[in-house]
This record gives structure tokens, sequence and C-alpha cells, in this order.
């Protein structure tokens, strides 16, 4: 019994020696694969030179071309105010839109015409008085020629004894009387153009009272300037309007505008430098705008389905960049914004609100644009005549919307990568295929005809 056992226990131990010789002996090697190079698919375009416009997209709110506070420079009852005086409502051009009460300002002027009136009575009181005294002054005049006459000839009988010393004394008494009547006479004369002018600046004063008490009663009406929206109404009829208050606020309608935000690179980016010119004096507004020649899109989305559109132009920008955002503002006019209004289709383009502002230069012609999404870190992926990855760097000219103009790196005719390469070696195979819709798109959207 004990013999096997033993039996028992050693076969299956000289059985499992005898599979694993015989696993030895008929193994068979691995079969070997040779290593196959991976090859990517990617989207391609050619790279062709073609015209491209130059465009910033930018957002701003609208705001009105011109704005009016309505401030009296006089004080008084509101009398009148004109039947659309609310906020909303249209005002013409040279429409009343409020009085104020005249009466104290009329009675003062009133009082001032009587001043006048008195001073003209003065002149000619003086002048009257002038050619009296002048008619007085010839006859004393001769008067004192004979009464010397007559003191000469007393004197004459009095030194041969013929006369009284008392009498010679009476004449002399007589001549310096019309002597002194002379002189009276010929300093009243000679008082007369002072008080003529004191008079005359009296009036002139009199006349400035005047013309300042009917200014201010011209004051007293205020008129709309311009073709305006009243924006606020701070005053009613019966109520006392004080000098230096605002009444009312009005925006023009005839203009518009909108101020974007523009970097540096972007304001360049829209005057190419075939058309940058020495400017060797002072330049003017106009000077700026033509050499620019911008022209803008306005767009507001109003909803999923419906968007409205206004053509805008460049009229000018800010004096300096802004301290905290490094930007320049350029302001962009729109013209008539209340035309062409369509009820629940087409909206005014009104104050306040934020659209989207599509700026465009001039075209530049032949230049080697690519999608911006095609550059990546001022590299490009290029597919050479091998089929194989090539990463060329490159220097952006100007970026324009969704598209990059190179100017330097890339040359027309190469083969353009345009999917992301992940990750991207140079060398790598590649299987392009030609994309002739990105083409198509690419030439369409540098002209901007896709916008």
């Amino acid at each position: 019994m004990k013999h096997l056992n033993k039996f028992l226990i050693i076969i299956p131990v000289f059985c499992g020696i005898a599979l694993l010789i015989f696993m030895k002996v008929s193994k068979n090697e691995p079969a070997r694969t040779e290593g196959k190079e991976r090859v990517q698919t990617v989207r391609v375009i050619g790279v062709e030179k073609t015209d491209i416009v130059p465009r910033v997209l930018a957002y701003g709110y609208v705001q009105a071309d011109r704005t009016w506070e309505a401030i009296p420079e006089v004080s008084g009852k509101v009398i009148f105010v004109h039947e659309n005086l609310k906020k909303g409502h249209f005002i013409k051009q040279g429409e009343l839109l409020l009085k104020i009460d005249t009466t104290s300002y009329g009675l003062a002027e009133t009082k001032g015409h009587a001043d006048l009136m008195n001073v003209d009575a003065k002149l000619k009181e003086l002048e009257q008085s002038r050619r009296n005294i002048e008619r007085l002054l010839d006859t004393e005049k001769k008067s004192l020629a004979i009464a010397s006459q007559e003191l000469e000839r007393k004197r004459e009988l009095f030194r041969n004894g013929y006369l009284s010393s008392s009498d010679l004394e009476k004449e002399e008494t007589h001549f310096l009387g019309r002597q002194t009547a002379v002189n009276n006479l010929q300093n009243s004369l000679d008082l007369i153009p002072s008080q003529q002018k004191a008079l005359l600046a009296q009036k002139k004063s009199g006349e400035s009272t005047v013309s300042e008490r009917q200014l201010a009663v011209a004051k007293t009406e205020i008129f709309a300037p311009f073709n305006c929206r009243l924006s606020a109404v701070n005053t009613e009829l019966d109520q006392f309007a004080q000098a230096g208050m605002v009444l009312l606020k009005a925006e023009s309608v005839d203009r518009a505008e909108i101020p974007v935000q523009l970097t540096p690179l972007n304001l360049l980016s829209l005057m190419p430098e075939q058309y940058e010119k020495m400017i060797t004096h002072m330049p003017d507004v106009d000077m700026i705008r033509r050499a620019m020649a911008i022209t803008a899109k306005i767009r507001l989305k109003v909803n999923e389905s419906l968007e409205v559109e206004w053509d805008g132009w460049f009229s000018r920008t800010s004096e300096s960049l802004d301290l905290k955002t490094g930007t320049l503002t350029a302001y962009i006019t729109v013209d008539n914004p209340y035309e062409n209004v369509i009820p629940g289709k087409r909206p005014p383009l009104l104050t306040n609100m934020y659209v989207e502002v599509t700026l465009k230069g001039r075209t530049v012609h032949q230049q080697l644009v690519v999608p911006r999404s095609a550059v990546h870190d001022s590299r490009v992926f290029i597919c050479n005549q091998d089929n194989r990855l090539e990463i060329r760097p490159v220097t952006v000219k100007f970026h324009a919307g969704d598209l990059a103009v190179i100017d330097s790196g890339l040359e027309q005719g190469q083969i353009l990568v345009l999917s992301d390469v992940v990750p991207a070696i140079n060398g790598m195979r590649l299987k392009p295929v030609v994309s002739e819709t990105d083409a198509r798109e690419l030439k369409r959207q540098a002209l901007g005809e896709a916008l």
C-alpha cells in the first residue's frame, strides 16, 4: 500500500516534466512584423497671391452727433410751451419750444426808451442854448467895442482936464461890466461841447441798456437749434424758470456717431503702405479722412433671424490714446439714422444701441493671404513635394478678420496645411487633401464678399 502511494505521487511529476520538454521542443518563434510609418490626412490649399480689403471688427454704443441743453439766460415764469414738449418727441429746427414772461423786461425796455427821449430833449435844449449864447456873445462883443471906444475918448478928455475922475471911473466900471459879460458868455459857450459829449455818452449808455433789455426779451423765447428729439424735459407751463437751469435736453436726428476702440496696429492695418504720404504741415480732419479712406458697415443683431445694417463713414479720431487700454477712439458717423424705418423689421439707430462695426480700408493688391487659424505662433505648416511636413516661421503684416497677410516666410505655389497636426513633427508623412471650399472661401473673405 505504501509503494502504491509513492507511485501515484511520482507519476504526475514525470508527466509535468515531459509536458515541459514537449512545449519547449515544439515552441515556434513569434512572427515578426515590419514597422510601418504613420500617415496623417490633412486639408491643404495652394498659396496664391490675391487682392485683400483690410478690415477691423469693433463694437461700440451709438450716441448722437450733437446734443443740446436749453439753459435760459433770464429768469421768469414759463407762459408758453410747445404742444409736443415731452421726452421722445421730434422737434423741427426753428420751432418755438417755450417762452418766459417778458413783463418785467418789457417795462425795463420802456423805461430805457424814456431815458433816451429825455437825453435827446436835453441835447436839443443844449443846441438851442448854444445858438442863444452865440447871438448874445456877438451882441456883447459889439457893446464891448463901443464901450472901449467910449473909455478911450473919456480918458483923453480926462487928460485934457475936461472930465472929472469920478466920471472916468464910471466909464471904466461900465467897460469892465461889458468885458465880464463877454467872458461869461464865452465860458458858457466853451462848456457846451463837453456838456454835449456827456449827454451823448449818456445816450449811448441808454441805447446799450435798451439793447440789453431787448436782448433779454429775445432770450425769453427758446427755439430748437436743429432737427432734434427731446431726451429730457425739466419744466412745465406756469413754472418759474431760473436762469442757468437746464430746462430741456435734445439730440440731433440728422446724424449718429459710434465711438469704437482701435489699437494702433489695427488702425495702421487700414492704412496700406502704398497709400501713405508725408505730411509736412499741420493736418486737418479732412486730410486725415482722405488719407485713411475708411468705410464702415454698422450691424445690429435684433434676434437670431433679424439683422439690420447701416452704412457709415470714418469722421475723426480722438486726440490721444487711452491710458488704461492703450487704444485710440475712432468715431464712425451714420447719416440719417431715422430713415427707412420699417416697424417690426428695421428699427432706427437709437442712442445707446450696442452695435458691431466693420471698418474697411483700401484694397491691397497681390498679397499672400492665408486663414488666420493656419498661423500657429508665427509659424505655418507646409506640405512639401515629398508629402512631408515642414514647419516654417513667418512674419504677419496684418490681420483682416479671420485672415492673415504674410509678409515673409511663405512663397506663392507652396502647399499650406489647414488642419491641426498633433503632434507637429518636422518630416512626418502627410496625406494632403485639397480643399476647394476653403480656397474659395478664402478669396471671398479677402475681398470682403463674405461680410
